[in-house]
């Protein structure tokens, strides 16, 4: 199976109030972590929403500001057009991601448990999210991860930045052991 990575970096970050691709973590960008942590299970790997150097750029379709069904879709669909069987998707402002994805999410459609952002798909699916979206179907990720039925999988403790304070917290506690 030849699965492309897809980092969702197309967000707004509102809540962050500034770039949480470049928002530094461990002396390094947060996107750069989800970079590293996908690189070895893939067979390619792209940055969909932005640009991001030495990444290729895929664009959210059918356009801009669908949230990350949108993303998801453009990488579905570049999967599909680029010969992938698979996309395997997190967001780029998640830390924590294991080493295992692919082998843990099995032949997809699967998602994390709690965090449905990060999921592996089949690359056929674009198609079918492009429709739904151009129709004005729903842009709920959750939405569409239960109408595919896709399986849910426990990926351990996850971490989702989206305030300045998470990011703050996750520094003082790095090392700690994690309390959910």
């Amino acid at each position: 199976m030849r699965v492309l990575g897809a980092v969702l970096a197309g967000g707004a970050a509102s809540r962050f109030g500034s770039d949480k691709a470049s928002a530094l973590f461990d002396g390094r960008p947060l996107i750069d972590h989800v970079i590293a942590a996908l690189a070895p299970q893939v067979d390619g790997l792209v940055v969909v929403g932005r640009d991001w150097p030495g990444h290729v750029r895929v664009d959210d379709l059918p356009v801009a500001g669908l949230g990350p069904l949108g993303g998801l879709c453009g990488a579905l669909l570049h999967g599909l057009h680029h010969g992938f069987d698979a996309v395997l998707c997190a967001p780029c402002d998640t830390v924590g991601l294991p080493g295992d994805l692919v082998t843990r999410f099995g032949a997809g459609p699967t998602v994390a448990r709690g965090q449905r952002s990060i999921g592996l798909w089949p690359a056929s699916y674009g198609p079918t999210l492009l429709a739904r979206l151009t129709s004005g179907g729903s842009r709920a990720l959750h939405v569409w991860a239960t109408s595919t039925e896709a399986r849910e999988v426990d990926c351990g403790p996850l971490r989702n930045i989206n305030r300045p304070a998470d990011l703050e917290l996750l520094t003082t506690r790095k090392g700690q052991p994690d309390e959910r």
